[in-house]
């Protein structure tokens, strides 16, 4: 009976000295022990370190109203959908058709092919350039000077004209010069090129041979690549538009 109570006594004692002295650790039956000091570290861990730094990263409502416009506000201070600009500050549809020019369905220009002959039977060229590539090469129609009309190319040198999808050459004036032939830029007789041809003329006898006069091009599908200045190209439709 004696040999157990300091036993017992050392052990109520120890219990005591853990608990009164601000632990929290318990003894197990099987002698483990379970530490609740680690579940309140993780409590000051997050509560000191972790929060802090999650607070940072994102905005509270309370920042984000100072930093951003609400809906009212942007609405306010930017111009609404559909009002772009204040009345009179730019040109209306009709205002901007009149001013500018329309986009040209008819390119126009001039050609001169031109040599001194040394007798019959020579040569004189020139080329009719588009200052564009069409999608698909045009029709040629030469129409001679004095010569009939074609349904196709209803126009005349001073004033040419052409269907769609036709390339008509009017012939103004002509001296010892007869035989026209066009080719393509590979030299393919009788075949154009769809940004340009190759005109030939040829001479009756020696001397000046030429030939000159006015031509007009209606693209029937669309442009492709740059559009420049046709070579002889004269007036407001001598350039194609985008």
């Amino acid at each position: 009976m004696s040999s157990r109570r300091p036993v017992r006594q050392l052990l109520v004692a120890v219990l005591l000295g853990v608990l009164v002295g601000g632990g929290l650790m318990a003894v197990t039956p099987a002698g483990a022990q379970v530490s609740q000091a680690a579940a309140t570290s993780w409590k000051k861990i997050w509560k000191k370190e972790l929060k802090p730094l999650a607070a940072k990263t994102f905005y509270t409502k309370k920042k984000s109203d100072r930093r951003y416009y609400t809906k009212a506000q942007s609405g306010a201070a930017f111009q609404p959908k559909g009002s772009y600009e204040t009345a009179g500050s730019g040109y209306t549809k009709a205002e901007s058709d009149a001013k500018y020019a329309p986009y040209p369905t008819t390119l126009r220009g001039t050609y001169l092919a031109s040599n001194n002959a040394a007798g019959a039977g020579e040569f004189a060229f020139s080329s009719i350039e588009f200052g564009a590539t069409l999608t698909a090469a045009p029709t040629v129609v030469f129409v001679p000077s004095g010569g009939p009309a074609n349904p196709s190319c209803t126009g005349t040198a001073a004033a040419p004209a052409a269907a769609a999808g036709f390339l008509c050459i009017y012939e103004g004036a002509a001296n010892n010069a007869s035989a026209f032939t066009f080719a393509s830029a590979t030299g393919s007789t009788g075949a154009s090129s769809p940004f340009g041809i190759v005109v030939r003329f040829t001479s009756g006898a020696a001397g000046l041979s030429a030939s000159l006069g006015g031509w007009a091009l209606t693209p029937a599908g669309g442009v492709t690549g740059d559009v420049t200045a046709p070579k002889g190209a004269t007036g407001a439709g001598a350039i194609l538009g985008r």
